[in-house]
């Protein structure tokens, strides 16, 4: 967590400084070379954030249609819902990541102070989210092993 911390503020200080103009010309610089290639990365970046979110949706969405399904047959218990809560969390903060990659991005290509301050909002809600979410996942991983020993306990 304190690596992400660090390496936001660093990406979010570095272009407010250095690159920061409020509409006033700047030198041609390597930036302005590599520009093209960065949108484009950008975009692989945020379609790739979307792509997974998606894709946990949409494994969720089944997992939650079939966990009901089998549990109104009386065949799974209401708390294998956790083993769901677990899986789409993953796939959230994942998205979350990659999400927040493109946003840097963006920032360094178009850093005009506004910007920079929308960027440093947006990833401060997004870390925010992620660190909240990525800690009931630990609390749920821990309440899931600990039903699968006492299974294991019953068996024995």
């Amino acid at each position: 967590m304190k690596r992400i911390f660090f390496v936001t503020v660093f990406f979010l200080l570095i272009p407010l400084f250095l690159f920061a103009n409020d509409g006033v010309e700047k030198h041609v610089s390597i930036l302005e070379t590599f520009k093209p290639a960065f949108h484009i990365i950008e975009s692989i970046s945020d379609l790739t954030g979307i792509f997974i979110l998606l894709i946990g949706f949409l494994k969720g969405i089944f997992m939650f249609v079939r966990l009901e399904f089998d549990r109104l047959l009386g065949k799974r218990d209401y708390e294998e819902i956790f083993s769901l809560r677990n899986i789409l969390g993953s796939y959230i903060i994942i998205s979350l990541d990659f999400l927040i990659v493109s946003d840097i991005i963006h920032s360094v290509l178009s850093p005009t102070v506004e910007e920079l301050t929308e960027l440093g909002i947006i990833v401060v809600i997004r870390t925010a989210i992620g660190f909240f979410l990525g800690k009931e996942l630990h609390e749920l991983r821990k309440e899931l092993k600990e039903v699968a020993k006492d299974e294991l306990k019953e068996l024995h």
